[in-house]
């Protein structure tokens, strides 16, 4: 099962809207390190609608010691505008954790330095957009990772 990575979100809906999206597709959904929100906040599971009970997600609250166990499992792929390698030429598997930093600052530098060759970027034309909304880059990877697994929805 795919697994969608949020590392240290600060913004319910975009984790709650993660979240739907993770239950609408069986996508295992792992929410990690210290978060912008409580996980009772009303807009995350506004955003998450009903749908709670139906998705697949756990929360892990040490960022170190999840990175250090997802990193022996190689089978990452960690997101970021820093990388110059497109999301679409990535290589995914049906057990892949597609990573995403927090909406404020990414994925750590230190992460990403020792991994870099499992980063991948969104590519934009314009250059004056920093980045894409957390909830739209999940959506876009997610589903191309969908498309190259041939899992049936």
């Amino acid at each position: 099962m795919l697994t969608v990575v949020l590392f240290e979100p600060q913004i319910p809906p975009n984790t709650g809207s993660t979240g739907r999206l993770c239950g609408a597709t069986n996508t295992r959904l792992h929410v990690v390190g210290k978060l912008g929100f409580e996980l009772s906040d009303k807009t995350l599971k506004r955003a998450g609608l009903d749908y709670w009970d139906h998705i697949d997600w756990e929360y892990f609250p040490d960022l170190n010691k999840y990175c250090d166990h997802m990193i022996r499992n190689e089978s990452f792929h960690l997101l970021t505008t820093k990388s110059n390698q497109k999301y679409t030429s990535r290589k995914f598997k049906s057990d892949d954790f597609i990573v995403f930093g927090s909406e404020t600052s990414g994925i750590n530098e230190n992460i990403l330095k020792k991994n870099w060759n499992n980063t991948c970027t969104i590519p934009m034309a314009n250059k004056n957009i920093r980045s894409l909304n957390l909830a739209t880059s999940v959506g876009i990877v997610l589903y191309e990772a969908i498309r190259q697994v041939e899992i049936e929805l």
